[in-house]
């Protein structure tokens, strides 16, 4: 599936009409248009800003399939698998949030430990 592809299909099950994501975009209909259709290709922080408003991951649209964004109009060919852009910061929240869970849970039954010994 191309990345237009990918585009469309998101755009179409979140209910948006292009006009309404080009918008969000700050892009012309047909700019937007020319994204789904492969007849341009989005810069990274486009497709970035695509994946906020359809609230889905950049990962979405560049995994799988070798798929090509602009960046700086130079090509950047993103290869199957290596799609790890933005990951890590994703990962590092999740870890955070998961080391957080932990310790309260280690307090609880510290605490729980120490009320039982009393």
């Amino acid at each position: 599936m191309t990345l237009g592809e990918k585009l469309k299909k998101a755009r179409i099950s979140k209910n948006f009409t292009q006009e309404y994501l080009a918008d969000l975009l700050q892009v012309s209909q047909k700019t937007y248009s020319n994204f789904e259709n492969d007849k341009s290709k989005p810069d990274f922080q486009q497709v970035e800003s695509i994946a906020q408003a359809l609230q889905t991951s950049v990962l979405d649209f560049l995994s799988g399939d070798n798929i090509t964004v602009n960046q700086n109009d130079n090509e950047i060919a993103i290869a199957q698998n290596y799609a790890t852009i933005n990951t890590s910061e994703k990962l590092i929240e999740q870890y955070e949030e998961r080391i957080k869970e932990l310790k309260e849970q280690v307090e609880f039954w510290k605490s729980r430990s120490q009320d039982s010994n009393s």
